[in-house]
């Protein structure tokens, strides 16, 4: 009894970790998407930049920059087990990123780009949704299978001790 009243105020601790860590691997996640948009901000307030890298101007250099790095920042973020809920941000903002690549005259309100955005949205959870549902399938499909394993065992061994006696 002693050792349970000891080792729970650590689990507790350990819960509230895993929970930040969790919390900010999210955050890093939401930013990845939001990242995207940098370019736009640097626009709305005017600055400009010296050095391009040979781009035209300093919004084309940041898109590209942040069109690379965004999809590190998530893959760093995975490991910490993101909430799942926080991938719709980076999900979002690449939907209407790809929709300005091919119809660059859209505007963020236009209706179809907010409904396609919203749309792959609704995609990215039905496709998780689908895959949780095949893993918890397989699982219980491993688990019949053990369980018949266990049972064909049990009585070829019954048959091998009524066969000896």
């Amino acid at each position: 009894m002693k050792f349970m009243v000891s080792i729970e105020p650590k689990l507790r601790d350990l819960a509230s970790r895993e929970v930040i860590s969790r919390a900010i691997a999210s955050i890093m996640v939401a930013l990845s998407g939001l990242l995207l948009y940098l370019d736009k901000v640097i626009v709305y307030f005017g600055i400009e930049g010296g050095n391009t890298f040979g781009f035209n101007d300093l919004e084309t250099f940041v898109w590209i920059l942040t069109q690379s790095l965004a999809p590190l920042l998530m893959i760093f973020a995975y490991p910490f087990r993101p909430y799942l809920t926080s991938f719709l941000i980076p999900v979002y903002c690449y939907a209407v990123q790809l929709v300005w690549i091919f119809q660059p005259e859209y505007t963020f309100d236009h209706m179809f780009l907010q409904a396609y955005a919203m749309g792959s949205c609704i995609l990215f959870f039905l496709l998780f949704f689908f895959m949780e549902k095949m893993k918890q399938w397989k699982k219980r499909h491993e688990s019949m299978k053990n369980q018949f394993k266990e049972e064909k065992k049990e009585i070829l061994d019954i048959l091998k001790s009524k066969t000896l006696s």
